[in-house]
């Protein structure tokens, strides 16, 4: 019961954290470079995909002012390299990523992981982003994990704005996941259900209004797992 309880405290304080980041309302309609929802990720960005695992993401927005399902795929082609396509059902538009890691984490240092990529920024068009982030994961026991990251991103080829990207992951007991996320212009925050090691179930609040349902599998074809 103290971890939950502390778990949602540290929630609560990003949250409050991320919020004065805003540069717009959590109503505009407008998603930033890193929306869980344009990449298909239905989640807080997280590390890179290792080599022979692929993600299957069904994410459904039921009252989404521009999109209402995706479907997405994220493989780990290398060690050091990930890449996502997806396709957005009610816009007819393609999602799609790919990701680079320059070195892995320290575990038992400070050192975090740097990934640098690009992805779909809006379901209703076809901008895209380029990105850079740090990521830093702690797992303090078996029952607490926490990841924080944070970076910043422009839109190709504009090139003509910067936004910062945020977020924080806690996972309790291995087996329930809460996230925050803040992708340059909105706020986006959910939790998960991880009733196996293949499997999670998500819900989510978009843009911090619409209610987004998300089941995420994982398929293994090599000796590298999650």
């Amino acid at each position: 019961m103290y971890i939950i309880k502390g778990s949602l405290s540290v929630s609560f304080v990003i949250l409050l954290l991320l919020s004065v980041l805003m540069t717009t309302p959590a109503v505009s309609q407008e998603c930033g470079p890193s929306c869980p929802v344009c990449s298909g990720t239905g989640s807080a960005t997280g590390a890179l995909v290792p080599r022979g695992n692929l993600i299957i993401s069904n994410i459904a927005i039921p009252y989404g002012a521009e999109e209402t399902y995706i479907l997405n795929l994220r493989a780990g082609v290398f060690p050091w390299m990930d890449i996502g396509v997806g396709y957005a059902f009610t816009t007819r538009t393609p999602v799609w990523s790919i990701r680079f890691q320059p070195f892995k984490e320290e575990e038992d240092d400070w050192k975090p992981v740097l990934l640098i990529g690009t992805g779909s920024v809006r379901t209703g068009g076809s901008d895209q982003s380029l990105f850079m982030q740090v990521l830093k994961s702690w797992e303090f026991s078996e029952d607490f994990a926490l990841q924080i990251n944070g970076g910043i991103a422009l839109l190709i080829p504009g090139f003509d704005r910067f936004y910062g990207l945020a977020g924080i992951t806690t996972v309790i007991k291995e087996k329930w996941s809460i996230f925050t996320s803040y992708d340059g212009i909105n706020l986006h925050f959910g939790c998960s259900w991880i009733p196996a090691e293949y499997i999670a179930i998500s819900t989510m609040l978009v843009e911090a209004k619409d209610l987004a349902i998300s089941m995420r599998y994982i398929l293994k074809f090599g000796k590298d797992s999650l």
